[in-house]
């Protein structure tokens, strides 16, 4: 572990700070008028975020593997809601959303690029802090902690973002033979012993389900739910990268070629996907989920051991999900309810609301406020999202955000390939054909060219209802002439401007109904465009030529 100090208000500025968030509206706590609960003077907080967790891989969502007893047990003491959207499809963007209570836009964490005083927005430890919390982090989710400076060409670790208002920050490593940073974050395991007795807010990120699946889980879980006798599909095709790989944990390089069901080598399917390899796929990411679930389950147990469970709020949330193979998809790519939708769960202290399963539609936005508002702590004016408590004492129909979320798209492989990642692959041994290497330079030209000529970072946008979902490719022609697919697969892709969903009828987003549906587009365009508008008058300021350094996926 790498533990490092984070700033700490000083002693002068703390009792003005404090004075000014006092001083703020509140979202009310209790349905009565009057002052605030102070829960917050007893009440510890831990925020555990999950990379890439999909609700519908665990038991109490209704999956059918035994992947989440842990998670399982947790969700019966706990508020459940089925219905929990991210705000982004990659992991710093949700996240921050998460931490601010700010759609990416507003709170200017927009792509894998940070500059040094972007996101100044209050964020959640920020105002714990001020009511007297000790703040520590223990992540395994490098998004959060490395990044990649592109002038000296060397990975660093710097004090960013995501360690602010943090008293301790500690940050998984290889360690000897490792082959990831992506592990469990055990060290959290330790600073709750030694603190124990102090009031504390403990953020835990893990990013052990993420891709390559199953990369740091130990046998025998690694393989416990393989099909017998499979062989990887990529390590029997002639030619392709399986040669000479001895580790069969599906990675980065071989879902990037996956488009349609297809597995593409020198421009051309070699392999299509049949339900063994999809089955292979998902068996490897359900181990990771399972090894993720154990360590929720020590962590719980830790908790009683030291009389720390009736005093702790444990909030539990996907960062976002992953697409597994339905209709020819994998990784978070796009905006599609396996990447949007995620499990979210309140454990309140002395049970409060336990068991309680929420249909209505909730934001990641939602969260801090949430949390602060049972806390007794005022909720910022400049937070978007709203308390859910209103909805679980049944006060409210729907969310803080009525029946619709809204999402942005970030269009991360091709705009990170623009900036480093491609070059990087090619020089650290990313497996390519013959044939794809002399039209690398070319594309990765017409990608710098292309971004170059932008003010700011591309994107598309999303509204979303339990019933529908309608997407807008606000740069559909961009995104068509330099798409990574495009290049993979050696043909220009067609990418639907706008896109409907029918949720109910169609949960695999199969099909778009847009042309049947006109009214329900024209309604719900009509408000997407509208909160796209706000967004762009008053989204966060973006220095096109500042120096920024970029978020890896190593």
């Amino acid at each position: 572990m790498d533990r490092r100090k984070a700033f700490r208000p000083r002693a002068i500025i703390l009792p003005l700070l404090f004075f000014f968030f006092a001083s703020l509206p509140a979202v009310a706590a209790e349905s009565s008028p009057g002052k605030l609960p102070s829960r917050y003077e007893n009440t510890n907080v831990i925020l555990i975020s999950l990379q890439c967790l999909r609700p519908d891989h665990l038991g109490t969502y209704g999956y059918k593997k035994k992947t989440s007893a842990n998670i399982d047990r947790l969700a019966t003491e706990s508020v459940l809601f089925e219905n929990a959207i991210a705000q982004a499809n990659l992991t710093p963007v949700a996240q921050m959303s998460v931490m601010t209570s700010q759609y990416p836009r507003i709170n200017g964490m927009i792509s894998f690029e940070v500059a040094k005083d972007m996101v100044s927005q209050t964020s959640l430890p920020r105002i714990l802090k001020i009511y007297g919390y000790d703040t520590a982090a223990v992540v395994s989710s490098p998004e959060f902690f490395l990044r990649y400076d592109a002038d000296s060409k060397t990975m660093i670790n710097p004090g960013d973002v995501f360690s602010r208002s943090f008293d301790y920050f500690a940050r998984t490593r290889k360690g000897p033979g490792g082959k990831s940073v992506r592990k469990l974050p055990t060290e959290s395991f330790r600073w709750i012993r030694e603190n124990k007795n102090k009031k504390f807010f403990l953020w835990i990120a893990s990013g052990l389900a993420h891709l390559p699946y199953s990369i740091s889980v130990p046998q025998p879980y690694k393989t416990m739910y393989d099909p017998v006798g499979y062989v990887p599909f990529w390590k029997k095709v002639t030619g392709a990268m399986g040669a000479g790989n001895d580790d069969d944990s599906p990675s980065y390089d071989v879902v990037s070629r996956i488009f349609h069901n297809k597995y593409f080598w020198d421009f051309s399917p070699v392999h299509e996907l049949g339900p063994a390899d999809v089955e292979y796929i998902n068996s490897r990411y359900d181990a990771g989920v399972f090894y993720t679930d154990l360590f929720v389950g020590e962590l719980m147990k830790l908790l009683k051991s030291l009389g720390l469970s009736g005093k702790t709020l444990v909030v539990l949330h996907s960062i976002h999900g992953e697409d597994l193979g339905g209709e020819g998809r994998f990784f978070h790519f796009d905006v599609t309810d396996g990447v949007v939708k995620n499990a979210l769960m309140f454990r309140f202290p002395k049970g409060e609301f336990a068991g309680k399963r929420v249909v209505p539609q909730v934001q990641g936005i939602d969260v801090m406020p949430t949390i602060l508002s049972y806390l007794g702590i005022p909720v910022p004016h400049e937070a978007e999202g709203g308390s859910m408590l209103p909805l679980l004492r049944g006060e409210e129909k729907n969310g803080p955000d009525g029946q619709f979320a809204y999402i942005d798209r970030m269009p991360w492989w091709e705009y990170t390939l623009s900036k480093w990642y491609l070059e990087f692959k090619v020089n650290h041994g990313a497996h390519f054909s013959a044939g794809e290497k002399k039209k690398l330079q070319g594309y990765l030209a017409l990608l710098r060219a292309e971004f170059d000529k932008l003010d700011y970072p591309p994107g598309d946008i999303a509204i979303r209802s339990n019933k529908w979902k309608l997407i807008v490719r606000k740069n559909r022609d961009l995104m068509e002439k330099i798409s990574w697919e495009g290049f993979i697969t050696g043909e220009k892709p067609h990418i639907d401007q706008v896109v409907l969903y029918d949720l109910v009828n169609d949960p695999g987003e199969s099909k778009n109904v847009a042309e049947s549906n006109p009214e329900v587009v024209a309604d719900l365009r009509k408000k997407l465009l509208a909160w796209d508008g706000k967004m762009e008058k008053n989204k966060a300021l973006y220095r096109k030529n500042e120096k920024r350094l970029l978020i890896p996926y190593p």
